[in-house]
């Protein structure tokens, strides 16, 4: 039996460029998988109350085409290229007015599994107002940020910086998770990145060569 949805809105912004990377990063290969699509599969492991959102923007019909995106509402953020912070708005516009907060995965970061998720869902459930993982005091991905943080995230953010300041402005309501999962703080920047997170899943996830 599948435990009860989360009700949290998932949110998958996929709309970026990628400025240091050589072409289209949200297809960027590694075991000749798109890198979204580990995304996705990871969030689809999870039980949704609502179908998770996927914002894409930058070459948003050819990554659409080249992933599989059942079991998600795919929406096109037309102002990607004003940062990461108008693809969470249209995600946050686009998730359900019950939902009880929002958690965020970005597409360059392959590595993240269910289990991660789970835990973070789990502290979302006890009431935490934001909730992270964290790998040796490094905040990761996934993020949750309660349905009160709407208006803020709606208003004050701005540019690249997603939720990031208001979490930093209000350390107190941070609900870490210490983790020892390295996964939680990967993500592509460059093309060499794919080689160092393909030895690492060759390896069972035991270390990243940087």
């Amino acid at each position: 039996m599948k435990p009860d949805p989360a009700d949290p809105a998932a949110i998958i912004l996929a709309a970026g460029r990628g400025e240091r990377y050589d072409g289209v990063k949200q297809l960027a290969r590694i075991d000749n998988k798109p890198l979204l699509q580990y995304v996705l599969d990871s969030v689809g492991e999870i039980n949704w109350k609502y179908r998770p959102i996927l914002v894409l923007g930058y070459e948003a019909s050819r990554v659409l085409s080249s992933v599989n995106p059942e079991g998600f509402k795919a929406v096109v953020n037309e102002n990607w290229r004003e940062g990461m912070s108008t693809s969470l708005k249209q995600g946050i516009t686009e998730a359900p007015e019950d939902s009880s907060g929002f958690i965020f995965f970005l597409a360059d970061m392959p590595l993240i599994s269910p289990a991660i998720i789970e835990k973070v869902l789990e502290k979302a459930a006890d009431g935490a107002s934001i909730s992270a993982p964290v790998f040796q005091g490094e905040r990761g991905f996934p993020v949750y940020l309660h349905q009160k943080w709407k208006p803020r995230l709606l208003d004050d953010v701005a540019g690249d910086k997603g939720a990031r300041t208001i979490i930093e402005q209000n350390p107190e309501d941070l609900t870490p998770i210490p983790t020892e999962n390295q996964s939680v703080v990967v993500d592509v920047n460059e093309k060499g990145d794919l080689s160092r997170i393909k030895s690492y899943l060759d390896e069972g996830g035991t270390e990243i060569v940087v």
